[in-house]
């Protein structure tokens, strides 16, 4: 009888501490891979990056108001846990602080700088990275207004081309003598606003450190 009331008191003693113990380390376990891992704020939606840091410094680094810019990265979502990739082809805007960051800052190197010059990019370019503490990539606002506009010009300078008496033969344009200054004019600036189209980000990236 004794036996059976002692081995009770330690059931009851012993059970709920191994269960609690339990539960607090399953806790702590998630709250620690949460914090240490860190997001990207996609869209308004939040996701973990793995790599973020190494993505963003490599960004920051490259030419990223160039249209032939691609970008890749690999994302989970906070809550889901689901792996996708989210793509990008073209310029991008970045704003560090709510500061638009020009093509030639303090963080990108390019060649035939000093290595000193290079040196001091770096510095700061840890030093941001180590203090970064939200990003968001949203789209453009600015960026599709304005490529709207230019597509809208481009849409008339095509029709005002298609009104000239052109004929193309073998690869070669013939135009009448009195249109041929017109077309020339026209063909440029059509060049002149596929350039700038190209260059519009509709995509931007904003990195807040405080």
């Amino acid at each position: 009888m004794r036996l059976f009331i002692l081995i009770t008191i330690l059931f009851f003693y012993v059970a709920p501490i191994y269960a609690q113990e339990g539960s607090k380390i399953d806790l702590k376990n998630v709250n620690v891979a949460s914090e240490r891992l860190p997001t990207i704020f996609l869209f308004g939606d939040e996701y973990t990056v793995r790599d973020r840091n190494e993505f963003l410094s490599s960004l920051l680094k490259s030419h990223f108001y160039r249209p032939d810019l691609k970008i890749v990265i690999d994302l989970e979502e906070f809550i889901s846990n689901r792996i996708f990739s989210f793509k990008h082809n073209g310029a991008i805007k970045i704003n560090v602080n709510s500061k638009r960051l020009r093509s030639q800052n303090a963080y990108n190197v390019f060649t035939g700088t000093t290595q000193q010059y290079k040196s001091n990019n770096n510095v700061r370019l840890t030093k941001l990275i180590n203090n970064i503490k939200t990003v968001r990539i949203d789209s453009s606002l600015e960026g599709v207004v304005s490529r709207r506009a230019l597509k809208n010009e481009i849409y008339v300078i095509q029709r005002q081309l298609d009104s000239l008496n052109v004929e193309i033969k073998n690869d070669t344009i013939i135009v009448d003598k009195k249109n041929e200054k017109e077309l020339r004019r026209l063909l440029r600036k059509k060049t002149k606003l596929n350039r700038e189209f190209d260059r519009t980000p509709i995509v931007e990236i904003n990195i807040f450190t405080n």
